[in-house]
């Protein structure tokens, strides 16, 4: 289960992630019968897909800065978020 968690987080943590989370807000809001032509469904996605792509970027600063890989800061992401359980403690 580990395993999985870590490897969605780190597909959330990349630009896929963003782009897919904008595309699941695009469906929502299509859903919800947002006009495609129109500011109100447009408005929400590139608002979205700014905020998301500029974190995304600093986020890629910082972490070549650190001289870290990708996976190296989704596995410390993960143990912070799920620690993994230390010697002598009940299962």
């Amino acid at each position: 289960m580990r395993r999985f968690f870590r490897v969605m987080l780190g597909w959330a943590l990349s630009p896929l992630g963003t782009l897919l989370y904008t595309g699941m807000l695009a469906a929502t809001l299509l859903i919800a019968g947002a006009d495609p032509g129109g500011a109100r469904f447009w408005l929400p996605v590139l608002i979205f897909l700014g905020v998301s792509a500029f974190y995304d970027v600093s986020a890629y600063i910082v972490q070549r800065r650190k001289g870290l890989a990708a996976t190296e800061v989704a596995d410390a992401v993960f143990e912070r978020i799920w620690p993994t359980r230390k010697e002598g403690a009940r299962e």
